[in-house]
């Protein structure tokens, strides 16, 4: 496919999001074998100010951050600074003998929560919600975390892990079944305690230096602020887009360097940025422009392997995740007829409830960045177009 078709038939699909009122704007990129075909923004960052968008814009991460965590794992595991068979009470002591809420009542946990567990959403560890005493108490600790962000005494990393272990009962057995939580939350800490080194400091280190992501932080520093997307939600009512204000899940206006650096949704990212984190994933641990291996070939086909077994899979239960598989905090597809995508299957990837959206596919080495702010933005069908034109190149 010559570009300009690849570039008219990603324009037609954005033009046609826009015009249905789906986002305001969009950066998307679409690379092979680590060479860029397109890397293009379109519409606007912030309609209410009549901001175009840039390809340059920033956008947060949200949980977008998981695969970044998960990566850097993988690199501790390689200097043997951590092991996935240990408990995570050897890093987070509350953590022993956690209680597991069970038909209304705390049973002991049979097994202590591995860090494999952290890493395959099947720890119990809820996030905030309120359909039963263990999201519910959770919520109740957000709260809190919101309430002391702007106090000298705000939660940081270490405190967020420790209540968890002390005051979340887990919502089922550990390993029993998959269930989306606050997991990479805890496992940022544990890497924290790992490497004896703050995460923002780690995943600078890690990742973003030996990959050339300037703006990708914890913050946004004052001179880079005018570059923030606009975040925005649907309007129920109105049906159409509105603002929502930040913040959510413990973040912070992203004005000024956190005290909580949150493993599972923490992160802003650019296109440019989050493009040399996937093709360095595409290039199984090896990022071709900068020439730097941040995985060996065996530990990034442990990375992107399938690990839950039937029981798990079976309670994994999002229509976006038909046919796929899950592990190391990431989606892998295993039947692409099941998810009626060209996309063959090995793809693996992950998004944000704020939007973003990115595939890597090993067996023809394409990579697929999607930025918006849009909460719940990446279930639409956008994604798929966008999808089945960057498999059809």
């Amino acid at each position: 496919m010559l570009y300009n078709e690849l570039e008219s038939r990603i324009q037609s699909i954005i033009s046609r999001g826009i015009e249905e009122g789906k986002i305001h704007g969009a950066c998307v990129s679409i690379s092979r074998h680590q060479e860029e075909l397109l890397h293009c923004a379109y519409g606007l960052a912030d309609r209410e100010q009549n901001i175009s968008m840039e390809t340059n814009a920033i956008f947060r991460a949200f949980s977008m951050t998981k695969p970044v965590t998960a990566v850097v794992t993988m690199m501790l595991w390689e200097q043997g600074l951590l092991d996935l068979c240990d408990p995570v009470w050897w890093y987070i002591p509350t953590f022993r003998n956690k209680q597991v809420e069970q038909e209304g009542k705390l049973v002991p946990a049979q097994r202590e929560i591995l860090i494999q567990d952290l890493l395959n959403m099947t720890s119990g560890i809820p996030y905030p919600d309120c359909w039963n005493a263990s999201q519910k108490k959770m919520a109740a600790f957000y709260d809190e975390i919101q309430c002391r962000q702007h106090t000298d005494k705000p939660v940081d990393t270490q405190e967020f892990a420790l209540r968890v272990g002390s005051d979340i009962p887990l919502m089922f057995q550990p390993g029993e079944k998959w269930f989306y939580g606050a997991s990479a939350d805890v496992l940022g800490a544990v890497l924290e305690k790992a490497a004896d080194m703050p995460l923002d400091v780690l995943y600078r280190e890690l990742i973003f230096e030996p990959l050339n992501m300037c703006d990708t932080d914890f913050y946004i520093p004052e001179e880079k602020r005018s570059r923030l997307a606009q975040l925005y939600i649907h309007d129920e009512k109105t049906r159409k887009l509105r603002i929502e204000p930040d913040p959510h899940l413990g973040m912070t206006d992203y004005h000024g360097k956190p005290a909580f650096f949150s493993g599972g949704a923490g992160l802003v990212t650019t296109l440019h940025d989050y493009v040399q984190f996937a093709n360095m994933l595409v290039g199984k641990g090896l990022h071709a422009e900068s020439g730097r291996r941040l995985l060996s070939e065996n530990t990034w086909r442990y990375l992107t392997t399938p690990q839950l077994n039937s029981a798990q899979k079976a309670t994994v239960d999002w229509q976006q995740l038909t046919g796929y598989s899950y592990s190391n905090l990431m989606r892998i597809l295993e039947d692409p007829q099941k998810m009626m995508t060209n996309v063959p299957t090995g793809e693996f990837g992950w998004d944000g409830w704020t939007g973003p959206y990115f595939y890597v596919s090993p067996k023809d080495e394409t990579v697929l960045v999607y930025l918006i702010q849009v909460c719940n933005g990446s279930n639409s069908d956008i994604v798929r177009r966008l999808r089945a034109v960057a498999s059809g190149i």
